[in-house]
């Protein structure tokens, strides 16, 4: 072989691997420039994941306070009711004892009327009996005259 025939074929090999070395750095800068935007928009979405973990976590504060408040008030409303039935326990127990105290002044009540009617006669009595007119006629018998008078003031 000749000279010419080895330069050549390591001309040709040189062209090849250059080539292929130029294929193959394409190839893998095309595969970086979408692993970088793949990294970017997993950034992206790790920024909005961060921010949704946030709110939620502050959601949850908020939660968890107004849990703590509904269990104080809860606890006070406990309170407020266990009085509330002790108070009307006592009402109740207050009004048997009033009841029948009641019962007992009624009976008495009903005793002195009848004990009363027993007792006073059936008088007429005589007079007006309150009316200024009776069956369209005066009740009283002398006429009033009324005279009015200033009262003196000194000056």
């Amino acid at each position: 072989m000749n000279k010419d025939a080895v330069k050549n074929i390591a001309l040709i090999l040189l062209l090849g691997s250059t080539v292929f070395s130029l294929v193959r750095y394409v190839s893998e800068l095309k595969a970086r420039y979408r692993l970088q935007d793949s990294l970017i928009q997993a950034q992206g979405e790790v920024a909005v994941l961060t921010q949704e973990k946030q709110n939620l976590l502050w959601q949850m504060g908020k939660e968890k306070e107004l849990k703590e408040q509904l269990a104080l008030k809860n606890i006070s409303l406990k309170g407020y009711l266990r009085a509330s039935k002790n108070r009307i326990a006592r009402l109740f127990r207050d009004n048997e004892n009033t009841s029948a105290k009641f019962s007992i002044l009624k009976a008495e009540n009903r005793a002195l009327i009848d004990s009363r009617k027993r007792r006073t006669p059936a008088l007429e009595t005589e007079g007006n009996r309150g009316y200024l007119l009776k069956q369209g006629q005066s009740t009283t018998r002398a006429k009033i005259k009324i005279e009015v008078v200033p009262a003196q003031t000194k000056e």
